[in-house]
């Protein structure tokens, strides 16, 4: 009979010795443990791994959000409103709160040294109409063991009737290239609404051989399931797949911003609340700067003063514009004035 490898005494011992090691962690499987999350810690502690950012969304209201779902994203600041500024996203169906505890991963090789971060937070009921939103982007440094408070703001003052010019669930997002855009099929006759950078179109169901072709004027969207493609007229087409992520521009919409401007080098956004005395709220600088006035309206566009005593003023032209990075077309051509800084871009308004 061959004898057994471990039978020796020293075998034995090493086998009581891996096994003592190795059943810990088999319990600890067992019994579901995690990596420790907000919940399992004091408020403004975090946990030492790297790689994930925790925190809680919350907002001044005391209400309660039926089927709340919270979506979280890291931006990347200098990379303004492109595909590429979202480096990570986290979505919590039949989140609990508020406040609403979230941790988001993220992957440390996307972070660049130097690099300028925030944090931009959104919650839904369960049919997917928004209820509560950052005004702005909160900045974060990823990797920083220190848990994060984002503050939110109601999105619309009737919860029921959602602000956005696109509708409700029969709403699609998608990303084209660097494009985000919304589109709405349940129109008739055969048509679809789509909107994008403060732009839309209807189209009309066209001939195809297969999927779901809408044209008109050089305009085409081709849809096949959840990838699509679209062309504005005089471009190249754009590859899209389906979206989770909703485009700046349309989240505007639905907290009933008027106007939305860009701007690149350095990166800026900034936007102009409705009504006769309208806010001004604007990232500065990669967002290094937030700036908020109450603003009135002038011959060239919008006027007011910030917190600080800085003179604001925005001058619209409603002209075509270009983006410099992306080459994205707009309507209007953008200046604000800032103190004595002077930042230039393009925008377009989402509610005349």
């Amino acid at each position: 009979m061959p004898r057994l490898p471990f039978a020796s005494p020293i075998g034995m011992a090493l086998l009581a010795a891996a096994t003592a090691l190795a059943l810990p962690a088999c319990q600890s499987r067992d019994r579901g443990v995690s990596a420790p999350g907000p919940d399992d810690m004091p408020y403004g502690e975090a946990p030492a791994t790297k790689g994930s950012i925790v925190g809680t969304a919350t907002y001044r209201e005391r209400i309660r959000v039926p089927g709340a779902r919270l979506h979280v994203q890291l931006i990347d600041n200098q990379l303004a409103d492109t595909q590429a500024a979202v480096i990570a996203e986290t979505r919590i169906d039949n989140a609990s709160g508020p406040p609403y505890r979230f941790t988001l991963p993220f992957d440390p090789a996307k972070v660049r040294d130097g690099g300028r971060y925030g944090l931009h937070a959104s919650l839904y009921d369960g049919d997917g109409r928004l209820w509560f939103v950052t005004n702005t982007r909160t900045p974060v440094t990823p990797g920083q063991e220190i848990a994060v408070q984002l503050a939110m703001v109601r999105a619309a003052a009737d919860a029921s009737a959602s602000a956005a010019p696109v509708g409700d669930r029969a709403v699609v997002h998608w990303q084209c290239g660097d494009l985000r855009v919304a589109s709405r099929f349940d129109l008739p006759p055969a048509a679809v609404q789509l909107w994008w950078s403060g732009r839309n179109a209807t189209l009309p169901q066209a001939m195809a051989a297969s999927g779901a072709r809408y044209a008109e004027a050089g305009n085409e969207f081709w849809t096949k399931g959840d990838i699509a493609r679209f062309t504005l007229a005089g471009n190249e087409p754009r590859e899209c797949t389906r979206s989770d992520v909703a485009s700046p521009w349309y989240e505007a919409a639905q907290r009933g911003v008027a106007f939305r401007a860009v701007g690149n080098e350095p990166g800026w956004w900034l936007e102009v609340g409705s009504g006769a005395t309208p806010t001004i709220r604007a990232e500065l600088d990669y967002g290094e700067r937030s700036v908020e006035a109450r603003s009135r309206a002038t011959d060239e566009g919008f006027a007011g003063e910030a917190a600080d005593g800085s003179a604001v003023a925005l001058s619209i032209r409603r002209e075509p514009c270009s983006d410099g990075m992306s080459g994205e077309a707009f309507e209007a051509a953008a200046e604000l004035r800032v103190g004595d800084r002077t930042y230039r871009g393009c925008g377009a308004y989402l509610q005349e």
